[in-house]
């Protein structure tokens, strides 16, 4: 939308300077003598009917600004093999915008900067509890007419009030290029270098014994994106992705592993205001020297996800849904084992 663009660009302002004195706040501790890496899932992000982008035209300032609030249950929050079950409530605000900087005869160069803020919380089960902000900022340059190159900066603010050995603050740039090899189908490769300090979690060095130190988390990523419209109500997206992830934790290089994840999405509009988005992901992770229970071999752990949503447009503003998650864990390590199902629904606001 195009209106109270300067009260919504001073909201973002004031957004993004609370998230740097949050960055430089001390965080409460809580003792903890859990040594598996913290145990977060994404639970429901706002709709992804994201191939109906607003375009700004010269000198005009496009936002997108979604207010949502999510009601869900997961049957197992501690991903292990309790199966607690737990509710949980789920509130997101997502303000973003899109200005154009440059047209010519080469492309045009466009901004798009903005932040994210979600906050959910168990209602028994606390350890998962989380508040997460995002501020990000990017920049894209039209080439040719079919290319399009753009490089960002991400940093990302991750609390656990009730895990501090989770939290941590996040650094990242990326960049990007994107093909638009025919009307229907075009192609993404992107790289990103990722940097996460855990502010509250100390080294456990080869020793056993604890460093002076926080964990520190560096990460290499490799995606490519193949996207196809169908028509005009379907979109299909196949994403494979790998990245390595060094840390500075020296027992036995516990977070030093490989990743590779493959999964495909399918965005289908059944009307104007109802759509379903699909979607199946398989993820192998294998660590460095981390060894399962035996030891007889490294831990391997294969990650199978499938969602669903039903989304319902009741107007211009306003969109219901409803969600359903379920992923599994198939690991050498028996303590990593876990099945886990999420079932949500949510309202989303935007203006």
């Amino acid at each position: 939308m195009k209106k109270n663009h300067t009260l919504s660009f001073f909201v973002a302002i004031g957004a993004i300077l609370f998230l740097v004195i949050l960055t430089d706040s001390s965080i409460a501790s809580v003792t903890t003598v859990e040594e598996q890496e913290p145990k977060f899932k994404l639970t429901t992000r706002p709709s992804e009917k994201l191939f109906i982008e607003r375009s700004p035209s010269v000198n005009d300032l496009v936002s997108n600004v979604t207010v949502g609030v999510i009601q869900g249950v997961d049957s197992n929050p501690l991903l292990d093999s309790t199966h607690k079950a737990d509710s949980y409530t789920q509130e997101t605000l997502d303000v973003h915008y899109k200005y154009p900087l440059l047209k010519s005869l080469f492309g045009d160069t466009n901004s798009k900067f903005g932040f994210n803020v979600m906050n959910v919380n168990y209602y028994r089960i606390n350890d998962v509890n989380i508040f997460d902000a995002v501020v990000d900022a990017n920049i894209e340059q039209e080439l040719l007419g079919n290319l399009t190159v753009s490089a960002g900066y991400v940093f990302e603010m991750m609390w656990f009030p009730h895990d501090t050995n989770g939290t941590y603050a996040a650094n990242q740039v990326n960049t990007s290029i994107k093909q638009k090899i025919v009307k229907w189908l075009y192609q993404k490769a992107t790289y990103r270098f990722l940097v996460k300090n855990f502010t509250e979690n100390k080294v456990l060095l080869g020793n056993k014994t604890r460093g002076e130190s926080n964990r520190e988390d560096s990460r290499n990523v490799f995606e490519h994106e193949l996207g196809a419209y169908i028509g005009k109500s379907t979109k299909v997206k196949i994403v494979n992705q790998f990245y390595f992830n060094e840390s500075n934790y020296t027992y036995v290089d516990y977070y030093d592993y490989f990743n590779y994840k493959i999964g495909g999405s399918v965005i289908q509009f059944f009307t104007k205001k109802f759509y379903g988005i699909g979607g199946f992901y398989y993820q192998r992770r294998n660590y460095d020297s981390r060894y399962e229970a035996d030891r007889q071999s490294r831990q391997k752990d294969n990650l199978y996800t499938v969602t669903g949503s039903l989304l319902y447009d009741l107007n211009k503003n306003i969109s219901m849904f409803i969600n359903y998650s379920h992923s599994e864990n198939h690991s050498n390590e028996p303590l990593d084992r876990y099945v886990d199902s999420l079932y949500s629904a949510g309202i989303y606001y935007a203006f």
